[in-house]
């Protein structure tokens, strides 16, 4: 005999002695569950003619075994015709036992009885049609449609998944299970498995081996390949009781192997050790989640650290540089209020002046009250520089959100100009008067619209690189009157923001800048000056590639509670 005729004939006897201990492992399985059901309710003359049909269904799978041993290679026909005539009689017993107990059993136990007779008879055709072998066997007891898809099972009950093709299988396995306090849900198939064990919540799969198209070891396979699946555990069950199909399956990953017909209490002990140790392994993981989350925590605080270190050393020297600029501007304040004091008095020394004097003091008064009118407001932003780098964010004060804004923006736009001299945007204005004064603090308002002004001149910028003279870069500046409230909103047409940043875009060190460019500090402490030190709304609507605009909306009153001098 070849190699290949050797294994196709050991295939062919693991397959009929599969087949034959089917039958014999339902008559074995539900007759002890009638078993346990008689001695709780005391019957002790039902439960001992179970008793019966159960031992008898135990000799005969030892009768299977020693005939079609796993260490026989060839079986012979004088083989077969012998198992034959020893299976018959015994399997004609059981069928008229289980008869005779169905006429004077009770509804509860009619249709377990009824499972019996039939999985007799089924054991008496399989042995009628052995020496038919080594043809196609016949098709399996009860293969039935898929039960339900897996989209329409109840999440809250998946625990631990039966699969197998046999329907008899999977409701004495899942009664077994059910009785030991699991939730179990059934699969009649490989595909349906793995579709179920997607959907989630399966604690343990017990799997059988022999299945029609996608068999347990290919369930298996796919089971591990993949990280989803993969934590979940797999026990396999199979009447193939071959030393080679259990070291295939544990080397393939399964937890543990079960041999058909199942002993109840190894059934429980290791189908608990198994959820026992998947809780355990998941616990682990949370902990390890749980440490690499904290770890990145301290990360992002030591960042945040480093940076305050800068941006104090940086405050240090600005409040320098302040207090350096401060005394020269004094004196052009001073000197410039001293000129006009002078021209006026000029006037009236001359008394009559020609057309030409006249128009040239005209002019001096004007351009010496522009030097005094940029000198206070530059006193104003040193004043306001001051006041950050002593960590003050200042006074509630009325405000003109108007003028504020166009300040900033100008002084935004300018600043770009200076890095950049190539850069140009138009500014479109569409402020409504009718906002009057609002009670805020300016200076963190400057820092508020000077952020946004900022990004969005670098943001038109960037994309003016790529677009050239197709593109213009535009800024729009709108505010309105909204009743308790006004509303500001700064839009630019640059390259946006993407949908997946949109939600980052406020959290502190979050930036799309290169590395070294900025702090990503800017959007974060923007919006705490607006919603937490004013008592305002912030929030942001962009398309990448086309817009982004901020819109804010502060009241135009100080909110009771609200923080005089806050620290932002």
């Amino acid at each position: 005999m070849s190699g290949g005729e050797h294994a196709s004939e050991e295939r062919a006897i693991a397959e009929l002695r599969h087949d034959l201990r089917t039958p014999l492992n339902h008559i074995i399985g539900y007759g002890e569950m009638l078993m346990e059901d008689a001695e709780d309710r005391g019957d002790a003359a039902f439960g001992g003619a179970m008793q019966r049909v159960v031992d008898t269904a135990k000799e005969l799978v030892a009768v299977i075994q020693n005939t079609l041993s796993p260490h026989k290679h060839h079986v012979t026909e004088e083989d077969l015709a012998a198992l034959r005539e020893d299976l018959r009689g015994p399997a004609d017993g059981i069928a008229r036992d289980a008869a005779a107990l169905l006429e004077s059993c009770g509804e509860g136990a009619k249709k377990d009885l009824e499972t019996i007779r039939a999985a007799s008879a089924r054991l008496m055709e399989l042995a009628a049609r052995m020496m038919e072998r080594p043809q196609q066997p016949p098709p399996p007891e009860g293969k039935q449609p898929q039960e339900k898809l897996a989209g329409e099972l109840d999440q809250e009950s998946q625990r631990v998944l039966v699969v197998d093709d046999n329907e008899s299988n999977r409701d004495m396995l899942s009664r077994r299970l059910e009785r030991q306090g699991y939730r179990v849900v059934q699969a009649s198939g490989g595909e349906q498995a793995l579709e179920i064990a997607r959907e989630g919540g399966i604690e343990l799969m017990l799997l059988d081996i022999m299945m029609p198209g996608m068999d347990g070891y290919q369930v298996l396979a796919a089971m591990k390949s993949g990280e989803a699946l993969a934590a979940i555990p797999v026990i396999m069950i199979s009447a193939l009781d071959e030393i080679q199909s259990v070291v295939r399956c544990i080397e393939m990953g399964a937890e543990d192997y079960l041999p058909k017909p199942f002993d109840p209490v190894l059934l429980k002990a290791r189908v608990g050790a198994c959820i026992e140790k998947k809780r355990l392994r998941d616990l682990e993981r949370k902990k390890t989640a749980d440490l690499e989350e904290a770890l990145r925590t301290l990360k992002m605080a030591q960042d945040q650290l480093i940076v305050q270190e800068r941006l104090a050393s940086l405050g240090a020297v600005s409040a320098g540089i302040a207090h350096e600029i401060k005394n020269p501007l004094n004196f052009v304040t001073n000197f410039a209020e001293v000129a006009l004091s002078l021209t006026g008095e000029l006037r009236e020394e001359v008394g009559e002046l020609t057309e030409d004097v006249r128009e040239i003091l005209a002019n001096l008064d004007q351009s010496v009250g522009k030097i005094q009118e940029h000198g206070k407001r530059a006193d104003s932003i040193v004043k306001a520089m001051l006041l950050h780098s002593r960590g003050q964010a200042g006074d509630q004060q009325k405000t003109d959100i108007n003028a504020l804004l166009s300040s900033d923006v100008n002084l935004a736009y300018h600043g770009l100009r200076a890095q950049h001299p190539d850069f140009n945007c138009t500014i479109r204005n569409d402020l409504d008067a009718a906002i009057g004064e609002i009670t805020a603090v300016p200076q963190q308002l400057s820092r508020v619209f000077l952020n946004i002004v900022t990004n969005a001149c670098h943001s038109v910028h960037e994309k003016s690189k790529g677009l050239g003279r197709e593109y213009q870069p535009e800024i729009s500046l709108r505010t309105r009157n909204a009743g308790s409230y006004v509303e500001i909103r700064i839009r630019d047409n640059g390259k946006g923001i993407s949908q997946e940043n949109l939600d980052k875009i406020f959290n502190p060190f979050f930036t799309t800048k290169p590395a070294g460019v900025g702090t990503g500090l800017g959007l974060s402490i923007t919006q705490d000056i607006v919603v937490h030190a004013h008592r305002g709304e912030l929030r942001v609507e962009s398309v990448e590639g086309e817009y982004a605009e901020f819109i804010i909306k502060l009241p135009k009153e100080s909110a009771p509670g609200s923080p005089a001098a806050r620290e932002v």
